[in-house]
């Protein structure tokens, strides 16, 4: 187990890109193990009985085949010397292990029967707590009725009218609401008298069930060790006919030893290299170390350019517009947003030349740190291991055009206390409250077409020739900032400059201007003649007209000695001079 873990951290992989990269590549021929049985088996449980899984895991970290076929041997004969280890053990204690079997079966059974118990219990919650909401809707519904009603008394007091029959309605939907409230009461009365029944269990058998096995003594129940039960507290926010809020169900469950003190102990034993690195450093230099990496990292990218193009980079990286004609987000297929990470921190390293780390993905002033990306913000979740380790936070939503970057040391106490089924976890409100921004709310890079109207993005690609095409991008376009991403995909080949080159002198003929970012000149036009600020490997296209006395007020350009300003929608197609086009425009 240890000497795959080493074999995947020396390979920059989490467990779950080794199980994407297993799955694409086909290593196992279909018999691949579902992500949470994965998890498992790297970490021991079943293990011996997985020699194809070894084999394929140590292929796909493997440098080269030489280091495949040591790697191999070393598997090979850490298997032989756990597998002659084993039968030996069996033999010695074959008489003495089936009262601790039958302990530890009973530990596994009530586990997971606690386990089934708080979801249950967090069902019933959910369920009470919508059938309230749904009451209270209905009781309000039905006094503002019987008002409305009573208004209308000297017209019509029937029972047949339609305030009447709607009042009718909304008494059967809160009686409906009411017993569904009373069931999910009851639901939750019961569940929770199970749990006291479980926790009673588990506290009667206080034992550490892989304690003493090693030797092949038999588990004992006295000593230090308090096995961790799980006990349903009230919530602060619960209301006050004790249905717990919603949205703060996630606090409801907290995890204590069987004395009643809160369970510190990691969810999965650390490495012994982990262990060294949390024993000898300080909380305080802990503290410093992460004030040092905040310090290099905003003296590294001050605006936050740097980290911007990584972003946009990773995701045109993905989208290959020169070969898929791709240039949304939302195209990308499911294995590519699962690869977006992998992406966005290779490029992080390559930008800021940053050293790989011996246990996490880089060293920045001398310290480690993991990078972890989630298109959602506070969506990242961290791993068991990752405990006590420092972790630059990467998120960009497309949808709202942002993205940020910050650094937080993972602690125990910030998490979340749900984990998913690899047992990872993600930030509480205290540990979003305890990251340190590098940058907040910064914007992406706008591109053209995705903010264009679709009918006429369609009318683009629907012609043939590539030049045809980008010369309608900047045609229909205009006041646009046009990106690289844009272009490859309209053009949808490597050499794009060279069609925008092609497109210049054509659509001066008909009074449009395009100007690039990487020409100083053009920027100059661009803000002389107030248009959006062009940065490197941008282009704007813009329609202009021979500026008249009446126009001293707007801004224009001179090109041929006379006086250029932008031209109104209806106005008609007059050919730019030649000095436009040829750059030599003044």
């Amino acid at each position: 187990m240890l000497l795959l873990r080493e074999i995947r951290d020396l390979a920059g992989l989490t467990v779950e890109d080794l199980h994407e990269r297993l799955k694409i590549d086909g290593h196992l021929a279909g018999k691949l193990p579902a992500r949470s049985t994965f998890y498992r088996k790297l970490n021991g449980a079943g293990l011996l009985n997985a020699g194809r899984l070894i084999d394929a895991v140590v292929r796909i970290c493997a440098r080269d085949n030489r280091h495949t076929d040591e790697l191999l041997e070393q598997t090979q004969e850490l298997l032989r010397q756990a597998r002659h280890e084993g039968a030996s053990r069996d033999g010695a204690k074959a008489g003495t292990s089936s009262d601790a079997d039958d302990v530890r079966s009973e530990l596994i059974r009530v586990q997971r029967q606690l386990i089934a118990l708080q979801a249950d219990l967090a069902t019933t919650v959910q369920t009470a707590a919508a059938a309230q909401k749904e009451s209270e809707r209905a009781r309000n519904l039905v006094a503002m009725l019987l008002v409305l009603g009573a208004t209308g008394a000297s017209a019509n007091t029937g029972e047949n009218t339609a305030a009447g029959v709607e009042v009718r309605a909304l008494r059967a939907r809160l009686a409906d609401a009411e017993a569904d409230r009373n069931r999910a009461h009851q639901a939750s009365s019961a569940a929770h008298r199970r749990l006291a029944e479980v926790e009673e269990l588990l506290a009667s058998r206080h034992v550490d069930p892989t304690e003493g096995t090693s030797s092949g003594h038999t588990p004992h129940r006295s000593g230090p060790y308090e096995w961790p039960t799980t006990r349903i507290e009230p919530d602060a926010h619960a209301t006050s006919n004790g249905v717990a809020n919603p949205a703060a169900r996630h606090s409801l469950v907290r995890t204590t030893t069987a004395s009643g003190r809160p369970d510190t102990r990691p969810t999965e034993a650390p490495t012994a290299e982990h262990q060294k690195h949390t024993q000898t450093e300080e909380p305080s230099q802990k503290d410093r170390a992460l004030e040092e990496v905040l310090e290099e990292m905003r003296r590294w990218d001050p605006d936050g350019s740097r980290m911007r193009s990584v972003i946009d980079g990773a995701v045109d990286h993905l989208l290959d517009p020169v070969h898929t004609g791709r240039y949304e987000w939302s195209e990308l297929t499911k294995v590519e947003k699962t690869a977006l990470a992998d992406t966005v921190g290779h490029r992080l390293r390559r930008e800021f030349d940053l050293t790989p780390g011996k246990r996490l993905d880089f060293k920045v002033a001398g310290h480690e740190v993991d990078v972890k990306f989630a298109r959602r913000d506070g969506g990242w979740m961290f791993p068991p291991e990752g405990q006590g380790d420092l972790y630059l936070i990467v998120n960009a939503d497309d949808e709202a055009g942002l993205w940020n970057v910050g650094l937080v040391r993972v602690l125990p106490e910030l998490m979340r206390m749900g984990s998913n089924r690899d047992g990872k976890r993600g930030l509480s409100a205290e540990g979003r409250a305890a990251i340190r921004w590098i940058h907040r709310g910064a914007p992406l890079p706008e591109h053209a077409l995705p903010h264009m109207p679709k009918d006429v993005v369609k009318d683009i690609f629907a012609l043939k020739p590539a030049q045809a095409r980008v010369e309608e991008l900047f045609l229909r376009g205009v006041h646009r900032v046009v990106t690289k991403t844009d272009l490859k995909a309209v053009a949808m080949q490597p050499d794009f400059a060279k069609r925008v080159r092609g497109a210049r002198p054509r659509l001066a003929t008909k009074g449009v201007l395009i100007l690039a970012g990487d020409w100083p000149q053009d920027v100059d036009l661009a803000n002389r003649l107030g248009l959006p600020p062009l940065a490197r490997g941008t282009w704007v296209s813009i329609r202009l007209a021979p500026a008249t006395p009446e126009h001293s007020d707007e801004p224009t350009v001179t090109m041929d000695g006379s006086p250029w300003r932008v031209a109104l929608p209806d106005a008609p197609e007059i050919p730019l001079p030649t000095s436009a086009w040829s750059r030599s425009a003044t």
